[in-house]
């Protein structure tokens, strides 16, 4: 089977903000961008509110080796949205010195919250959560394991 998995994350109206800020702090590549102003031309009968024009349609980041999706909606729209603490990104190399360049990277930015500051514990010889600026949980681990 040849295809791959990747995350989503639905921002509620920071999705453009978030770009920026993984760009600068992670340096993503955009692959892919479509605001619902952008939507709007190519489908006149999408509808969106004053002042969501640079609000995020669908977006595809590269970061790293991996990619992540990115968009405004909720995934369930029979519930409100909500950014919670049961999922996060997880960024590993066995390049310490990539890990620790993109913790310090991420903690220069005054709304980042360091959760667990970067250090070694038991699994990993460099680990750190994080949580960005739009709630997204971020873990930054040094990995011992060929994977």
């Amino acid at each position: 089977m040849n295809f791959e998995v990747i995350p989503f994350l639905s921002l509620n109206g920071q999705g453009a903000a978030a770009i920026e800020f993984y760009k600068k702090y992670l340096g993503a590549t955009v692959l892919f961008k479509k605001n619902y102003k952008e939507m709007k031309e190519m489908n006149p009968n999408f509808i969106y509110e004053e002042g969501q024009e640079e609000y995020i349609t669908h977006s595809v980041l590269q970061i790293g080796t991996n990619k992540l999706m990115l968009a405004e909606e909720s995934m369930d729209s029979t519930m409100p949205w909500q950014l919670g603490n049961s999922s996060s990104l997880c960024i590993q190399s066995q390049d310490k010195i990539v890990i620790k360049n993109l913790y310090d990277s991420l903690i220069q930015h005054e709304r980042v919250t360091i959760l667990v500051p970067y250090e070694a514990n038991v699994f990993s010889p460099g680990y750190a959560i994080v949580r960005d600026p739009f709630g997204v949980i971020i873990q930054l681990c040094v990995t011992v394991h060929e994977f």
